[in-house]
């Protein structure tokens, strides 16, 4: 895997929700932007498509994906881009789908 230049760490403290957004197409491209890793720090709670505004059949829009953070930790969230075909193609992770979180 190439080494990424990483966008700054999400600092939060425990309790807290907080969102990573992430540009996503997948109606045009078929691939759709799947978590792969986090920490034990934080939970998931929920993950939700916005298309752009006007919505153009084509056009993209945004994944954003909620965490909790529940106890003093850190890690990486990682996402990937995942087109279910037979085999199933996965890219490598963007800048923007590799973040650190620290929860103090």
């Amino acid at each position: 895997m190439q080494e990424l230049e990483l966008l700054p760490p999400i600092h939060k403290k425990v309790g807290e929700i907080f969102e990573i957004s992430i540009p996503s197409n997948p109606a045009s491209t078929g691939y759709n932007c799947l978590l792969s890793e986090m920490p034990s720090c934080v939970y998931f709670v929920e993950s939700t498509y916005v298309p752009d505004e006007p919505t153009i059949p084509g056009r993209g829009g945004t994944s954003k994906f909620k965490f909790l953070t529940v106890e003093n930790g850190d890690g990486k969230i990682i996402f990937h881009s995942v087109r279910f075909s037979h085999p199933p193609d996965i890219l490598e992770p963007t800048v923007m789908q590799q973040r650190t979180v620290i929860v103090e």
